[in-house]
């Protein structure tokens, strides 16, 4: 192989090795034993605080209450947030959605399904955090 083709081939590697990506929530890979509930973790930005992303599988248009419900972590990943965000919104698209208490979660309401055509919870959360609003955004397949 010529230097050209072999540089090119290097270049190639090193982009796909690189985690070239939309700029979406990142999950953590192979962290240990699973979160408590069985959802997928996403770092908070600027701490290392997770909230824990769990969606229920939806058939169809029938209304659902709590597709998706949010646990907020601490940094081990298993330890609930202490005092946890007792309300918030998730951005979908254009949509606003007020996010419901429900036990230790936050979640969505009653109404037809928010991410039954993507497969997975997109959009942006947004809470506030000792004090501090944050926004968290989400891209869980």
């Amino acid at each position: 192989m010529s230097n050209r083709a072999s540089l090119a081939a290097w270049l190639i590697l090193a982009g796909l090795s690189s985690g070239c990506g939309s700029g979406g929530a990142r999950t953590l890979p192979d962290a240990g034993p699973p979160p408590p509930h069985q959802g997928e973790l996403v770092r908070i930005p600027g701490g290392k605080q997770f909230v824990e992303v769990v969606q229920k599988t939806v058939s169809g248009s029938a209304t659902v209450s709590g597709e998706a419900s949010f646990y907020f972590l601490g940094a081990d990943g298993k330890t609930p947030i202490a005092p946890a965000p007792a309300s918030g919104t998730l951005e979908v698209g254009r949509k606003t959605i007020a996010l419901k208490p429900e036990g230790d979660a936050l979640v969505t309401p009653a109404g037809p399904p928010l991410f039954a055509r993507t497969g997975g919870v997109d959009g942006l959360l947004k809470v506030e955090l000792d004090g501090k609003p944050v926004t968290i955004r989400l891209g869980v397949r």
